[in-house]
């Protein structure tokens, strides 16, 4: 059994059309902007679009929505995108860049190998952060299934976070069996999406402690099932 076998579905629903019906060339934007005013503008339309995703969620989320809060006709927006769904996937490209970017920079083998709970600390800080300075990723990380060619993002998106570090454990502790490593990943990446989208909601203190707890919760399961 492949060590990614758990992980399958992800990796089926990125080219998959979901049961809405919505082809995924209609999640992608129209065309890509090449002078700085029409740049300016896309950046305006994701950076609402990221807001509203933020304060009410993807099901509340609408084109006229996003072109007021951007300040910009609904027909600049279908300009350069033809629905909510093509924003929220060009938005969750930058999404998945900031989370390639942390893993990369910030993860190792040598790092897990070392010390697990520091490793858990280093992932659930730095996903805080991306959250943090992402506004809109939350959402989208913590989106239900059935929405879309939104879920199919969300998909990505995990799948983004759990292949590089199954990859990461596997290198650190070669011993430990390929399909527990899977499973202990699933449930670090599904635990930590439940209470990031929660600790969204609350006040900045109890997200200190959600986070610190979280940490604890994650470093202690780890320990015990992958290594010291």
């Amino acid at each position: 059994m492949s060590k990614l076998s758990y992980f399958g579905g992800f990796v089926a629903c990125v080219n998959y059309t979901m049961s809405e019906g919505i082809e995924k060339s209609a999640a992608e934007p129209r065309r890509t902007p090449r002078q700085e005013r029409s740049q300016k503008r896309v950046a305006a339309l994701l950076d609402a679009a990221a807001e509203l995703l933020e304060e009410s969620g993807f099901a509340a989320l609408t084109t006229n929505a996003i072109a007021a809060r951007a300040d910009t006709s609904i027909g600049s927006l279908y300009q350069f995108f033809p629905n909510k769904e093509a924003v929220v996937s060009e938005l969750v490209r930058e999404f998945r860049q900031e989370v390639q970017s942390f893993i990369a920079s910030s993860l190792s083998a040598e790092l897990a190998a070392g010390d697990i709970r520091e490793f858990v600390n280093v992932v659930v800080d730095g996903m805080e952060q991306i959250r943090v300075s992402q506004p809109g990723f939350s959402a989208v990380f913590s989106f239900r299934r059935s929405a879309g060619v939104a879920d199919d993002q969300r998909i990505q998106l995990e799948y983004d976070i759990i292949r590089p570090l199954s990859k990461i454990l596997a290198a650190a502790y070669p011993e430990v069996p390929a399909a527990r490593r899977d499973r202990c990943m699933r449930i670090v990446t599904e635990t930590t999406k439940v209470l990031m989208g929660r600790a969204a909601t609350e006040d900045e203190q109890t997200q200190g402690w959600m986070r610190d707890e979280l940490k604890q919760m994650l470093g202690l399961y780890l320990s015990q099932r992958i290594g010291t």
